[in-house]
């Protein structure tokens, strides 16, 4: 059993596409975090899914936010406006005046609890229960493109590691199907997380940079990051330890 790193950051999207929540800890299961993607922003008109990489007309989402209230409520806050409760009167009408075009946000539990309400999204996120991202692939990717800033908001993960100094470059690349223990909890690296257009988009804090996922696609086979499956349900902390069985 190896140390490769603890964990450094924590991070929930209760709604996809849009700036998610850092937490100190947080309940995982078989299927991925509580509460993590559990509503998606969606095109009233169509009701097709927002996919900020591939229609400009989202990619002000990174702009909004999401949160889980205390209650377990899910909030969204748009910019200028206050947090508003997901099912608010007003949230459609703050979110289409931001996006200028009809935008509705919709439940999304995951294929298991599919419902007319959710179908549109059935299965986008099944494959990815937990996403991993090392310290080691951010810093191999500066040293790619050192005028960039490949900072680790542009990727999503769900855990942030902090790598030991001998985990280098693309790391956990190499860790596709090998087990792995995150803090007490054991399960298993299934898939290297492929990348898009989502990661070059602007945010608040970094500019738009094609060379970001020109260099993931150059050296990392369009990967970067890996996702795990948990083996049983249990909790997930800020300091854990991450080792590599």
């Amino acid at each position: 059993m190896r140390r490769v790193g603890k964990i450094k950051e924590l991070w929930r999207y209760p709604v996809s596409s849009v700036t998610g929540e850092r937490l100190d800890e947080v309940s995982v299961s078989a299927t991925g975090m509580e509460g993590d993607r559990r509503y998606a922003l969606v095109d009233a008109e169509t009701g097709i899914v927002a996919h900020p990489e591939r229609d400009k007309r989202w990619q002000k989402a990174v702009f909004v936010k999401s949160r889980t209230a205390p209650s377990g409520a899910i909030e969204v806050h748009v910019p200028d406006r206050e947090w508003l409760h997901v099912e608010a009167p007003g949230l459609i009408a703050a979110l289409t005046a931001f996006f200028e075009f009809p935008v509705e946000v919709r439940p999304y539990e995951r294929s298991a609890a599919t419902v007319e309400a959710t179908s549109f999204a059935v299965g986008r996120y099944d494959v990815s229960p937990l996403h991993l991202l090392t310290s080691a692939s951010v810093d191999h990717l500066k040293s790619l493109h050192p005028a960039g800033n490949p900072d680790r908001r542009r990727f999503r993960p769900n855990i942030f590691m902090d790598a030991e100094s001998d985990v280098t470059g693309f790391a956990e690349l190499g860790w596709i199907h090998k087990p792995i223990r995150l803090g007490d909890l054991d399960g298993t690296v299934i898939a290297p997380t492929k990348r898009c257009g989502f990661t070059i988009i602007a945010q608040k804090g970094l500019e738009n940079d094609p060379e970001i996922l020109r260099n993931v696609m150059k050296f990392g086979a369009r990967n970067m990051g890996v996702y795990c499956a948990p083996d049983a349900t249990g909790v997930l902390k800020v300091g854990d330890a991450v080792w590599l069985l």
